[in-house]
């Protein structure tokens, strides 16, 4: 996908969450007790829970070639010994948010910042222990939204 899709996708998503909000039609906060939410531009994801904050926790999101795409989703399944035949590796903890795509929030290598901007996930969310495993026990299934936030950008 080029940028200029990216950018017009982009735009069709932020009109879309600007309508929605606006007319007060859905709000995750009061939707969901439990929310895992992920800043792609700044890395850094936040669990929260009726509205408080418990902890944030640093990420590594996908990129622009293989994005992890804002927008709310939930926690569909929780698997803590998954194994990918897909690229061959142990995703521990996963919890997948993306059936279709088979994207999930999992453990996987979290870099300090100075090196996170070259490393980048398939479109899954990395989380490093301890936070992985406190976040898992947390989530429940089909009761924990994940908001995906903005793009992640060239750090």
């Amino acid at each position: 996908m080029n940028k200029v899709k990216i950018f017009y996708c982009f735009i069709i998503v932020i009109f879309v969450q600007i309508s929605v909000v606006s007319t007060g039609a859905f709000d995750v906060f009061q939707e969901y007790e439990k929310i895992i939410w992920i800043d792609q531009p700044k890395q850094i994801g936040i669990a929260y829970e009726r509205g408080k904050k418990l902890f944030e926790f640093p990420v590594v999101t996908g990129d622009d070639e293989t994005t992890t795409n804002p927008g709310i989703y939930r926690v569909k399944l929780k698997n803590d010994n998954y194994y990918s035949r897909k690229y061959d590796t142990p995703m521990p903890y996963s919890m997948f948010f993306d059936l279709r795509e088979m994207k999930a929030i999992h453990e996987g290598e979290v870099p300090p910042p100075e090196i996170k901007k070259e490393l980048a996930t398939h479109g899954c969310i990395h989380v490093e222990p301890p936070y992985i495993q406190k976040l898992y026990d947390w989530a429940d299934e089909e009761n924990t939204a994940v908001v995906i936030s903005g793009w992640r950008t060239g750090d």
